[in-house]
């Protein structure tokens, strides 16, 4: 079967051939293109809402994994293979909406600017920081208030690094 439309991909198929301009990006099970993206294409055309993608800077790398500065400076440590990277390069942190959760002590400080009230779910339009904006996939119910300060938090283990026009750093495994 070959079909242009994701969800129809995703549901029905049992293995996906993801194609960019005729070039093959990654070849998969539907979750395993949305839990483990090859590279920026996969990440950003899998998965509704989109994953979130945000241009960091690596802080330093070791045997934990990556350490990136976040928008407000605070460091995170995510659980992958540094590679080539080093201190100072530029990379891009992908998060996906249902991953990200409204905590009272969040890794990213903002406002909700804009709630999208669906029933099932809620998707939330968080902006951390000026011309930053995190879409979050919260359940049905959720009250979050617009225009307060509010915090959002991720696992670490449920983000991806990715190099520009490169494979995604490899996850570390588990000792």
């Amino acid at each position: 079967m070959s079909t242009h439309d994701q969800t129809e991909a995703m549901t029905m198929a049992d293995k996906i051939v993801e194609l960019n301009g005729g070039s093959i990006e990654q070849v998969g099970s539907p979750l395993d293109l949305c839990i483990r993206p090859a590279n920026i294409f996969v990440a950003g055309f899998i998965g509704s809402p989109k994953m979130n993608l945000l241009e960091l800077k690596v802080a330093s790398t070791g045997a934990a994994g990556v350490t990136v500065t976040l928008p407000d400076g605070e460091a995170l440590t995510l659980p992958v293979a540094a590679g080539a990277s080093k201190s100072g390069d530029e990379l891009l942190l992908g998060m996906r909406p249902e991953h990200l959760r409204v905590s009272t002590n969040g890794r990213f400080k903002g406002q909700a600017v804009l709630a999208e009230r669906l029933g099932s779910l809620t998707i939330l339009h968080v902006e951390i920081a000026p011309d930053i904006t995190l879409v979050v996939q919260a359940e049905g119910g959720d009250r979050t208030p617009l225009h307060r300060p509010i915090a959002l938090d991720i696992s670490p283990s449920a983000c991806h690094l990715f190099r520009t026009n490169s494979p995604a750093l490899t996850p570390l495994q588990p000792a």
